[in-house]
């Protein structure tokens, strides 16, 4: 499993999170899914001819990022800010709100800039459903203030990063993730 972090900027002018390669081998295939508004999604493979191991939808602004991830390990929700100095080991919660949604999910792991927090599929699913009803969420993680995060585009996005993911789009029922 690599780990990723900041570092590729995309045509749209949004910072992509989780995606500079250490160590990156010239054979990797990172593909763009969609982008749609503020939202990109892409995959990860090894090779062109492999399935893809990591599969990703994010948006951010004025340094600030806010995405899903599913790898072979698990699936997340990563959330950055540029302005950020944490230390290793943080405690505490990263709480989402959309519309009448709300998940209040345990921080994983972190970087100096970034939380993690590992969220279910059917936790996904109930997220990806009340996102694609509204135009916008909020997200605090820890102690500090909710931050406005942008869902313009989010559909097209999401439903691009749960087909990559094998993930049945909500409402659809059944489906596996090919990655647990």
């Amino acid at each position: 499993m690599r780990h990723f972090t900041k570092g590729l900027t995309v045509a749209s002018g949004v910072t992509l999170i989780f995606l500079t390669f250490r160590p990156a081998n010239a054979d990797e295939h990172m593909i763009p899914l969609a982008a749609s508004g503020d939202w990109v999604a892409l995959e990860h493979s090894d090779s062109i001819t492999d399935p893809p191991d990591l599969c990703i939808a994010f948006t951010g602004v004025s340094g600030q990022s806010f995405g899903l991830r599913a790898s072979t390990d698990d699936i997340e929700v990563r959330f950055s800010n540029d302005s950020w100095s944490l230390p290793s080991g943080v405690n505490g919660s990263l709480v989402l709100n959309v519309g009448s949604y709300s998940a209040t999910l345990a921080i994983s792991d972190n970087t100096n800039d970034m939380v993690m927090a590992t969220i279910t599929q059917d936790q996904l699913q109930s997220l990806v459903s009340a996102m694609d009803k509204a135009d916008s969420m909020t997200v605090t993680a820890g102690k500090g203030p909710a931050t406005a995060v942008s869902l313009n585009g989010s559909n097209t996005a999401t439903t691009a990063f749960l087909t990559c993911a094998g993930i049945n789009a909500p409402g659809e029922g059944g489906g596996g993730n090919p990655f647990q």
